[in-house]
């Protein structure tokens, strides 16, 4: 393709970095959202759920929306949902309307996100779209280096509302690189239409070379997610650390990831996509494991810290091989949206059933991570029997 692909890859970048900052900027601010709501410290989980909620709708009309008006509008019409969102959230007084505008910001980050990975599929594809994933990887480590310890900082020194503020911000730089390189988005739009049908998801999704990577970069999104998700109360808890401390944990965090992304990319050249998929399930189920002993026994600091930094890293691993393996026999970028929508919905299945486990203590959430450890590495052998 002619197409300079630089600026498009840049833009989805920057959707993959709003959407992780709707995450990361929030974490630190969970224990204060909490008292301001009059909620129990451990269901400030449910407004990462109610983010990730919003994130997994837009798969209903997002196609739609791309074949009618075209990628460019696509991303406005995410930017204007956030925009709404975050600007709901600024004025919001209890929890019912605040847990909405959490789930508004996930329909636009969620979307915007969704048309992101799906210009990846626009201009790469095979063992470039892993690597062009792997890039995508270290926006989405930027955002959670700088989300993370951004939120801290701010909602120690100055007040939560700083977090919808500094997401307008940027929307703002957002729409106006979509602005910058709208001749490109429709010129992506017109070969899109000579080469793509009406999508058929369920023809896709049945297909065991699309649902197994589904499944896998699934049980290690839900893994992260939990993890992502009760951090903060669960250091808070049980080592008392401040918003600032959490929030500067992001710097390992992210470091961690950077490993794991720069790992995808050195190590294409010498192993396959299916071999390093079962490397990162083989991290995540030792990883877990060493948690779930670890929350019976009396939790070591440096224990959960590097178990932490391990998940982060297997998580980094695996999204980039799942995603070029789920979608390397279909073409168009239909694919890609359906599975980000699935690894979305398995990992918000996951979160969710992570909140009944909550009441009962880490254990049981520890537990229940283990167990999606496991079931990911038998998915990964799956995956190798059919490669083979």
């Amino acid at each position: 393709m002619s197409l300079s692909p630089q600026r498009v890859l840049l833009l989805a970048c920057c959707t993959t970095i709003i959407a992780q900052l709707g995450i990361t900027l929030y974490i630190p601010a969970t224990t204060q959202l909490a008292s301001k709501l009059n909620i129990e410290e451990a269901e400030g989980y449910k407004l990462l759920l109610f983010y990730l909620g919003g994130a997994v709708l837009p798969i209903v009309f997002m196609s739609r929306l791309i074949r009618s008006f075209g990628r460019y509008t696509a991303i406005l019409v995410c930017c204007a949902i956030l925009f709404v969102g975050s600007v709901l959230s600024l004025l919001s007084f209890g929890p019912e309307v605040f847990f909405f505008s959490r789930f508004l910001q996930g329909i636009g980050a969620g979307g915007g996100a969704l048309v992101g990975r799906a210009l990846l599929t626009d201009i790469s594809s095979g063992a470039a779209l892993a690597k062009n994933l792997s890039v995508l990887s270290y926006s989405f480590i930027l955002a959670l280096i700088g989300g993370q310890v951004a939120g801290g900082f701010l909602v120690a020194s100055l007040n939560w509302v700083a977090l919808p503020c500094l997401l307008i911000i940027g929307l703002i730089l957002t729409s106006t690189l979509a602005f910058i390189i709208r001749a490109r988005l429709y010129k992506l739009d017109t070969l899109a239409k000579k080469f793509t049908l009406t999508p058929n998801y369920y023809a896709i999704a049945i297909q065991p070379s699309f649902y197994l990577p589904v499944i896998l970069g699934g049980c290690g999104y839900g893994i992260f997610i939990v993890y992502q998700g009760i951090g903060a109360y669960v250091f808070h808890s049980n080592f008392r650390w401040s918003s600032t401390d959490y929030g500067t944990f992001g710097l390992w965090l992210g470091l961690a990831y950077y490993l794991g992304a720069f790992t995808v990319r050195r190590a294409l050249s010498v192993v396959s996509v299916c071999q390093l998929s079962i490397f990162g399930a083989c991290l995540l189920i030792a990883s877990t494991s060493v948690l779930f002993l670890a929350a019976w026994q009396n939790m070591s600091i440096h224990l959960i810290v590097g178990t932490y930094l391990v998940i982060w890293y297997a998580q980094a691993t695996l999204y980039p091989c799942t995603a070029a393996m789920a979608v390397n026999k279909f073409p168009g970028a239909n694919p890609m949206m359906l599975f980000s929508f699935l690894q979305q919905l398995v990992a918000l299945t996951f979160g969710t059933l992570a909140t009944f486990f909550i009441p009962y203590g880490i254990q049981t959430v520890a537990l229940l991570t283990a167990c999606l450890g496991g079931l990911g590495v038998v998915t990964a052998l799956l995956i190798l029997k059919r490669e083979a």
